[in-house]
């Protein structure tokens, strides 16, 4: 317990932009016009330039000269999406994590890209472009799916064992989508979920009783996408697995127990994008026929609040 303590105090002060992240990184900066220059932290560049600034909570304040004209930009800061995210995938202690990249100021940027627009009305308003924008899918094109399965719910019911019911976290799914239209796609997707305690990833050491349950599957879905949402229904193949083990304090001796089960059912998915490629949604994978021990009908299910990262090939 002291152990679990000590690593759980450090991963409450540490954080994903903490630990990747630098005090500066390289700005791009570019206008619309010719020969032009701009001034930041007290040094010209001539443009198009890349420039190292400094993460901070504070706005950056550029000049811009062309001709014999100078105009002064307002550049806000803004905390990282990507940071953020990081924190509740890995962490689990956003709050925490996110406190962590505000003192330290590695939570912060001005952007990827900085275009000063010499039309621009309204000069103090910020030019930023982060990243590369989102793409919408084209027939006959690829995505490659990766996703971390954070919260998951189960039902099963192993040989001889009753209904089991459980809730944990963590796991892991690869994928691949073919679109066959536009807007519809057809997914192939393996991957595991766990029942695991704590939302964040610690090394556990357990006297007691612990009762684990695992599901490893394939689904084969279509899918319809509508803007930001998805939907997609399909058929699911699933392994499951129940363990008890009645740890350290088993003084009555009992033998622990293992049971495996294999089925046939539907998977039902429903996503929504945030960002250009990083989806949130639900995963409904049932069985409805047992395959093994032994072929019966029997119902058992897993939900899991998914977060889904899509790489456009």
């Amino acid at each position: 317990m002291k152990k679990l303590l000590i690593a759980s105090l450090l991963l409450c002060l540490t954080s994903c932009a903490t630990i990747t992240n630098s005090r500066t990184y390289p700005l791009k900066v570019n206008t619309n016009t010719q020969n032009a220059s701009v001034k930041v932290h007290d040094s010209v560049y001539k443009l198009p330039t890349e420039v190292e600034v400094k993460r901070s909570n504070k706005p950056l304040k550029v000049t811009l000269t062309y001709d014999t004209i100078t105009r002064d930009y307002t550049i806000k800061s803004k905390l990282m999406s990507k940071s953020s995210l990081d924190n509740i995938i890995f962490l689990g202690l956003y709050p925490e994590a996110l406190l962590v990249d505000i003192l330290t100021k590695k939570g912060y940027y001005y952007g990827d890209e900085l275009f000063l627009d010499i039309y621009d009305s309204l000069p103090e308003v910020k030019r930023i472009v982060s990243g590369k924008k989102y793409i919408a899918n084209e027939k006959n094109s690829f995505n490659v799916d990766i996703s971390v399965p954070y919260a998951n719910i189960f039902l099963l019911q192993p040989e001889s064992e009753g209904v089991k019911k459980g809730a944990g976290f963590f796991g892991l799914t690869l994928g691949a989508e073919y679109f066959y239209k536009k807007n519809k796609y057809v997914k192939l997707n393996i991957g595991a979920i766990s029942n695991f305690p704590i939302p964040f990833p610690v090394p556990l050491i357990n006297d007691g009783e612990v009762e684990t349950l695992v599901s490893l599957y394939s689904t084969f879905t279509d899918n319809y996408q509508l803007n930001r949402f998805s939907l997609g229904y399909g058929i699911s193949y699933s392994f499951y697995r129940w363990d008890y083990d009645f740890g350290d304090d088993n003084y009555t001796n009992q033998k622990d127990k293992s049971v495996k089960g294999h089925g046939i059912g539907l998977s039902f998915n429903t996503y929504y994008r945030v960002g250009k490629c990083f989806h949130i949604g639900f995963v409904y994978n049932s069985t409805f026929v047992s395959i093994y021990p032994q072929t019966e009908l029997l119902y058992q299910h897993t939900i899991s609040f998914d977060l889904l990262w899509k790489i456009q090939i």
